[in-house]
């Protein structure tokens, strides 16, 4: 697998079956406006939970043991932490790199080999945040992406991942052959797919979907390859011998 910028705002992802995507970075701009999105989200479900151990006080009434009400803090302080640390990952693996704000702002976190990020890629990106952050308002992270090829932060550096611009456009090359029509890039794929390893077979058949405009969400490859025979008008040829599934 291998990767380069054919531009600052531009990284080409190759796998070894000689399949390319283009994918255009994202500015400071746009993940700068997600990260206020999320960080105003994180702030509201925090407030959220001092709301509830406020509720919690009143019900028990007077004359509640100071260690009650020091367990209860506690409580409250390790939750908001996990809340706010919690939200980043959790959405960037159930929602293929997109959190709330990022996805407002048509960007998403993938790994530099153009895959889906995993649990650990968003935890230790996730983890490096607290380094980024310092030493006021993420001034690390800014001076990291300005000074960085593919506009990354010391989280992307150190988890091997990268933000996108998400436009649903797609730019899929084969044996330096650009294919820029959707039902272009279905066939390729279908005349390739049989090649492909089982994780290219996936990689390759999401993204075509999402040139689409569609979410594979928890479809498997069989299905998504399916779909697009559908959109592409091909179930006929899918469903015959010239392309199985």
């Amino acid at each position: 697998m291998s990767t380069e910028n054919t531009y600052r705002d531009r990284l080409s992802v190759e796998t070894p079956e000689s399949v390319a995507f283009a994918y255009d970075l994202a500015g400071i701009a746009s993940r700068a406006a997600a990260l206020f999105i999320d960080t105003v989200l994180v702030g509201l479900l925090i407030v959220a939970e001092l709301l509830a151990a406020t509720l919690v006080f009143s019900l028990m009434g007077e004359g509640v043991p100071d260690a009650a009400i020091i367990w209860i803090y506690a409580t409250v302080l390790v939750l908001g932490f996990i809340t706010a640390w919690s939200y980043f990952v959790l959405l960037e693996v159930l929602r293929n790199g997109r959190t709330v704000g990022k996805r407002a702002l048509g960007i998403r976190v993938v790994r530099d080999d153009g895959g889906r990020v995993g649990l650990m890629d968003s935890i230790i990106r996730n983890v490096v945040r607290l380094i980024d952050m310092l030493p006021g308002y993420y001034a690390i992270g800014l001076v990291s992406v300005l000074f960085s090829a593919q506009n990354k932060r010391l989280g992307d550096m150190a988890a091997g991942t990268v933000v996108v611009r998400d436009t649903g456009e797609l730019t899929l090359s084969e044996a330096g052959m650009a294919g820029t029509a959707r039902e272009a890039l279905v066939r390729q794929f279908f005349a390739r797919r049989a090649g492909l390893t089982p994780d290219a077979r996936y990689q390759v058949a999401a993204e075509v979907l999402r040139a689409w405009g569609e979410e594979p969400g928890y479809w498997d490859e069989p299905t998504i390859a399916g779909r697009l025979a559908d959109l592409a008008g091909v179930r006929s040829q899918v469903d015959g011998s010239a392309v199985s599934l």
